[in-house]
């Protein structure tokens, strides 16, 4: 599935041969389509600012079919990929504004301001918590749910334009000018305790 300047397009991979298109993006696309709960998603946010949920297995112009599961005309994010996490649709428009959607009916949960500022970085997510990356040099940590509410707000010191990448234990987070990795601490520490006697 590809985003493209005003239609987006989906092909067989095997071969590359299109499938289906559908007509209604934005004229610059950036952010990357996922897939979740059955269904893909793709957003774009230039001068327009649309979501699309499309069920797979449409053929030829599916614009105006059943395999458009919903679609909204607002809150579809410039350069940041949309992220679904539990039931929820999350995208984060590049001012910081971020709205919620019920992934497979489309209803908007809510629509909250993060933060001032420019957001490039894709969010993330883990343990019911969100984690959106500001080019003002802050890590923002959102909790997962139909309540928006702000957990903490992390100063890394430099900008920050990269989505940040998870591993076990660990959170890395490429700024302007160095590398960062953070360690649970509390996890590592539970680890390399010795055994009770």
């Amino acid at each position: 599935v590809t985003n493209g300047a005003e239609v987006m397009h989906g092909y067989d991979p095997l071969t590359g041969k299109e499938l289906w298109h559908l007509a209604g993006s934005s004229k610059n696309t950036t952010p990357t389509p996922i897939a979740a709960r059955g269904l893909l998603f793709i957003t774009s946010g230039y001068r327009m600012n649309p979501i699309f949920a499309v069920r797979p297995g449409g053929t030829g112009d599916i614009t105006e079919t059943e395999f458009v599961a919903w679609k909204s005309s607002r809150d579809g994010s410039y350069m940041t990929t949309p992220i679904v996490y539990g039931e929820l649709l999350y995208t984060c428009q590049n001012n910081g504004v971020l709205a919620a959607y019920r992934a497979e009916t489309g209803v908007r949960v809510y629509q909250e301001r993060i933060a001032t500022g420019a957001f490039s970085a894709s969010p993330i997510a883990s343990d019911g918590k969100l984690y959106f990356t500001s080019e003002d040099g802050d890590v923002y940590v959102v909790a997962a749910g139909e309540k928006f509410e702000l957990l903490a707000t992390n100063p890394m010191g430099e900008v920050l334009m990269a989505t940040p990448a998870a591993a076990p234990g660990r959170l890395f987070i490429r700024g302007q000018h160095h590398l960062f990795s953070i360690r649970d601490t509390a996890a590592a520490d539970e680890k390399v305790s010795p055994p009770p006697r």
